[in-house]
């Protein structure tokens, strides 16, 4: 496996493990002030390093040069990470996470038109398949008792949340071919993420004798689940093909799961062999050649310089 998907893979255990570890820990308003500390944290970390390494008077370069796709990725992350958390108000969130990641790839697919092979739509409809599976396996019950038009809402909202998400794969791919540096990109594009569920924050506040104890704990697990893994997943994205990137993030629900097991969830044999098969279709698929797309003309020595 080359060293974008590594990057990728290692970003997705990352998200997986701590997603684990705070399933069942954080309730809708503490998840809330989690999704707050986290992105503004990872703003501020590379905001800093992106100012010392590029020096105080180019700071705004990326803004100047590339203005509108900053603006696209500050959109797609936030009705990717948002359009998720609203999904866990309706849904479980084994159920939303497998719908939100599933759905990448056949977005990718379908997106890439006439350049898309058979096997790409055929991929992306087993791995939907398998993760449904999945995500019945974990949340039937609970799924099952929830009125249809509740269930259609967080289905929805996962559905408009994975959109995102492969949105900002292609958006990544683009930005990587304007040679735009990723420190570059992670120090801009979470403006409107942490801006929006801090919003939602104030709307659902948490108790204030809550906040003192939960502040470094979720400062902690914010650098594990989102300053580090959502960097490299952006080196990652701006070098793999959007598919094969796409394709490898599937395997988070399953990994999440296993995840919870070893925090003291109850172990079951099918989701396990649902999470295997799902893991093996989907390294196996990212590891197939693709055809490089070409490097849109506006990445030559005029737009890199801008930057």
């Amino acid at each position: 496996m080359n060293a974008p998907l590594v990057l990728i893979g290692v970003a997705v255990m990352l998200q997986a493990g701590s997603s684990g570890f705070l399933s069942g820990r954080l309730d809708g308003s503490q998840s809330l002030l989690f999704s707050t500390i986290a992105f503004a944290l990872a703003t501020l970390v590379f905001t800093v390093i992106d100012r010392a390494r590029r020096g105080r008077g180019r700071g705004p370069g990326v803004l100047r040069a590339h203005g509108r796709l900053m603006v696209a990725a500050n959109v797609l992350t936030a009705v990717t990470f948002i359009g998720f958390y609203l999904s866990l108000v309706y849904v479980p969130a084994a159920l939303a996470v497998s719908i939100e990641t599933a759905i990448g790839p056949l977005v990718i697919a379908v997106a890439a038109g006439r350049a898309a092979r058979t096997g790409d739509h055929l991929v992306g409809w087993a791995l939907i398949a398998c993760s449904g599976a999945l995500a019945w396996r974990l949340s039937g019950d609970a799924a099952g008792a929830i009125p249809v038009g509740t269930l259609a809402t967080g289905v929805g909202l996962a559905l408009l949340a994975g959109v995102g998400a492969a949105g900002l794969a292609l958006l990544s791919k683009r930005l990587g071919g304007l040679a735009v540096d990723p420190v570059t990109v992670t120090a801009n594009r979470f403006h409107l993420t942490y801006l929006s569920a801090l919003v939602l924050l104030a709307l659902d506040p948490p108790a204030v004798e809550q906040v003192g104890s939960l502040v470094p704990l979720l400062v902690l697990v914010g650098v594990v689940a989102v300053v580090v893994p959502l960097y490299l997943l952006q080196v990652g994205l701006q070098r793999a093909e959007p598919l094969s990137a796409m394709t490898l993030i599937t395997t988070m629900p399953g990994l999440t799961y296993l995840a919870q097991v070893l925090f003291g969830a109850a172990f079951d044999p099918w989701a396990l062999a649902l999470t295997v098969v799902i893991t093996v279709i989907a390294v196996g698929y990212a590891r197939v050649p693709r055809r490089v797309a070409p490097v849109p003309a506006a990445a030559g020595p005029s737009a890199k310089g801008r930057d």
